[in-house]
């Protein structure tokens, strides 16, 4: 047995980008961890050692070990036994490491009972999550929205309470075990189903960060397993030399197509069962009369500070998927996107490049507007001061400027992506979260902690404004040297 090998085996399972999020992801919840055993209360260590350690070992069983299932079942098909071997060992191993040794670092603390039990709860449900089908891990991902509810029905006991140990130590038995027989039926089924309900989490979440921008193929068939009802339904009325616009967002195709008012209703559905999911969540700690209420709390001004949040997450978001598919259909080497250059109405090279960056940047900015709008008038309804229209505002500038030097980035041939450009979107969602967090928790602040807060925040923003205007005037100076606009990176 080679040490080295059995240890790596699950990260060489896992794509590279995912392998990012993990290492981070880990090495937060350690030093998370760390400084709670350095600085946390006596009586409250075990505690939240439980929670961030809990944490990482759902992030190592739920994101890092599913993908070597996909390993062995490459090795069966190929007939390479030391691999399994590596696979096989690599399962005891790692048990030690998330599970053996922060229960023996937390002897003398105490409380090693319900530690142990807590590790063991969240490693088994991740796994067992990822290695389900789509629907059932729609089903436990209700659950776990739930969860309040689910307590309080059954009459579970929280971790506070010693009681939990009862429950505790008959759950976590189970769940292990029910990962083991899903790990096995995995590796002796078939082929993986093609669509999202009916392939496990691990394949899907495979399919996700293993796309590569290079591959059609993979888009293609993402798109095959949607249902029916979520197929785009694109309205092609005025396309053509007279909207040269229009014409080139039917050509890029994804979130840029035009869509019908029923195409667009429909595409809603999603994000409407979210955000009831959302509503459900916040309101699942309660399961009784006070459900609604909480609610109204929500969508008042003493709950504004939520909405700020998730504001500033869907912003993000909807900013991080355009640049995606900008990126995707730049990044292919094939025929199909210099003979864009060939539409007609769309002018000579100067003006073919203003008509891309009018059709790239025109639609997300007018989204980001009418959401700042909406969201405005309900913060001057609710009474919300300065601060809290100001933090709107900076949310929106932000998720802008970062589209904009995005975009410039793609189309001039400097496209950032990788590791740069997964830090430049966690550094982002932080300032954004930070932006519609720090109004409300000014309040508690004393003068001086706020002059350092604002200080603090102000430099925050001038490095990212930076940033962002650097990335921006380097795509620039390549998209003005570019003799058209359609030209694939490398």
């Amino acid at each position: 047995m080679n040490f080295s090998r059995v240890l790596l085996a699950p990260w060489i399972a896992t794509p590279r980008s995912l392998r990012w999020i993990v290492a981070l992801g880990l090495g937060a919840c350690i030093v998370a961890d760390g400084v709670g055993r350095i600085f946390g209360h006596v009586d409250h260590r075990w505690l939240w050692s439980a929670v961030m350690l809990g944490l990482g070992n759902g992030i190592c069983w739920g994101l890092l070990m599913p993908n070597a299932v996909l390993l062995v079942r490459d090795a069966q098909q190929l007939r390479l036994p030391g691999i399994r071997r590596d696979v096989a060992w690599s399962l005891p191993l790692y048990a030690v490491l998330s599970l053996g040794v922060p229960v023996l670092l937390q002897l003398p603390d105490g409380h090693v009972a319900r530690f142990a039990i807590v590790l063991v709860l969240a490693a088994a449900s991740a796994g067992l999550y990822m290695l389900l089908p789509g629907r059932l891990a729609l089903l436990a991902y209700v659950l776990l929205v739930l969860n309040a509810t689910v307590f309080h029905v059954f009459r579970l006991s929280g971790l506070t309470d010693p009681r939990f140990v009862t429950w505790g130590a008959g759950a976590a038995p189970l769940l292990a075990l029910a990962v083991v027989w899903r790990w096995r039926q995995l590796l002796r089924g078939g082929d993986v189903p093609l669509p999202r309900s009916r392939a496990p989490q691990v394949i899907n979440l495979r399919r996700v960060f293993g796309m590569s921008v290079a591959d059609a193929q993979t888009e293609a068939a993402t798109l095959r397993a949607r249902p029916d009802w979520l197929a785009l339904r694109p309205d092609l009325r005025g396309v053509g030399p007279q909207a040269p616009i229009k014409t080139l967002r039917m050509a890029l195709g994804g979130a840029y197509t035009p869509q019908t008012l029923s195409g667009r209703l429909y595409q809603l559905v999603p994000s409407a069962l979210m955000v009831l999911v959302g509503l459900m969540f916040v309101a699942s700690p309660f399961g009784d009369h006070r459900v609604w209420p909480e609610i109204r709390y929500l969508f008042g001004l003493e709950g504004f500070v939520y909405v700020a949040f998730f504001f500033a997450f869907v912003s993000m978001m909807s900013v991080i998927t355009i640049v995606a598919v900008v990126t995707r259909r730049w990044g292919r080497l094939n025929a199909e996107l210099p003979l864009l250059a060939l539409l007609p109405g769309l002018g000579r090279a100067g003006d073919i490049k203003r008509v891309v960056l009018r059709a790239v940047l025109q639609g997300p900015a007018r989204f980001l507007g009418a959401s700042l709008l909406v969201i405005g008038m309900d913060a001057a309804s609710l009474g919300v001061g300065w601060p809290g229209v100001l933090s709107l505002l900076l949310i929106v500038v932000g998720c802008l400027g970062y589209l904009v030097a995005m975009v410039l980035g793609v189309l001039g041939g400097h496209a950032w992506s990788g590791v740069g450009g997964f830090f430049v979107v966690i550094g982002m969602l932080v300032l954004l979260s930070l932006t519609a967090l720090l109004p409300v928790l000014w309040h508690d602040w004393s003068g001086l902690t706020v002059i350092a807060a604002d200080a603090a925040f102000a430099a925050a923003w001038l490095v990212l404004a930076l940033l962002l205007l650097s990335l921006g005037h380097r795509g620039w100076r390549g998209l003005q040297a570019r003799p058209h606009p359609f030209l694939a990176n490398d």
